[in-house]
């Protein structure tokens, strides 16, 4: 598969499809894989470039400081290096708060953009979970058996767990796909960045028409957080235009539990139908 250079780091990517380019950029911990349901139903409509943040998978893994920063100015690099002026931004979780940062700062390459179980800014009860996370990678590994089922937990429905698709198998396989995509040190440091960021400012500085879309049953980045944080409703409520589509039985996993309603939403809002219900 492909690397590219870009900042003095090695991104493994790959390409799917034909036509507008649509960026993932995935959740933390996850690589690209996070988008496996999704791309095949993307790219029959879509250029999808998928890759390896920074600190993941077969992307170089360096030791440093992590924040949606660093990785949003890796995907504007990336799209230079693919010859890409400007792509529709499709971030889920941890990649939608980089795609907040991205849509922010590059505007001139940022054609739609797609918050998926994203965040702008953890309340207490989220950092608490988070924490949670870090210690069990610290004191298990992140291929884990321990945080697979943490994140489990917190990430998919108990509908889900409990389906044909759910229980031991789901975790297991979230465990080797955790161990695969990342190490005990740049788990950590990407769930602090997560923890510490506030993108609050940059909400209102977005100006591509942006799509807010989530599970109703998600408790890892809920519609309504805390006081001290700002969730999927304030995001909708804040970036000018924004449009809101709220999953019925989904948790914070939607491109998992329901990748059909998800990417078909998703579909008809990167081509320009009316979707979803004002922010």
């Amino acid at each position: 598969m492909p690397h590219a250079t870009v900042n003095g780091a090695r991104l493994w990517y790959q390409e799917s499809g034909a036509g507008p380019t649509v960026l993932n950029l995935h959740g933390s911990g996850f690589g690209h894989k996070n988008f496996a349901q999704a791309t095949p139903r993307l790219a029959a409509h879509f250029r999808v470039i998928d890759f390896d943040m920074r600190g993941h998978g077969a992307s170089d893994r360096p030791l440093q400081d992590y924040s949606m920063a660093v990785w949003a100015d890796d995907a504007a690099a990336l799209l230079e290096a693919l010859e890409v002026r400007r792509a529709h931004i499709h971030g889920t979780s941890m990649g939608g708060a980089v795609a907040i940062q991205f849509a922010a700062s590059y505007p001139e390459r940022t054609d739609r953009l797609v918050l998926n179980c994203a965040t702008a800014k953890q309340d207490f009860a989220a950092r608490l979970a988070t924490r949670g996370w870090i210690e069990t990678a610290r004191a298990f590994g992140p291929g884990s058996r321990e945080l697979a089922e943490t994140i489990a937990f917190q990430c998919v429905s108990r509908a889900f767990l409990s389906g044909p698709n759910g229980g031991d198998t789901f975790v297991d396989g979230m465990a080797k796909m955790l161990g695969e995509a990342n190490t005990a040190e740049i788990f950590v440091a990407a769930c602090e960045a997560i923890s510490t960021m506030d993108l609050r400012p940059l909400l209102s500085r977005i100006e591509a028409p942006t799509l807010v879309i989530g599970g109703d049953e998600d408790i890892r980045t809920p519609w309504v957080a805390g006081a001290d944080g700002a969730g999927q409703d304030f995001i909708a409520r804040t970036v000018p235009g924004a449009r809101r589509y709220v999953i019925k039985g989904a948790a914070h996993s939607t491109l998992l539990e329901a990748p059909d309603e998800n990417c078909n939403v998703v579909i008809d809002f990167l081509k320009g139908k009316d979707v979803g219900s004002p922010g």
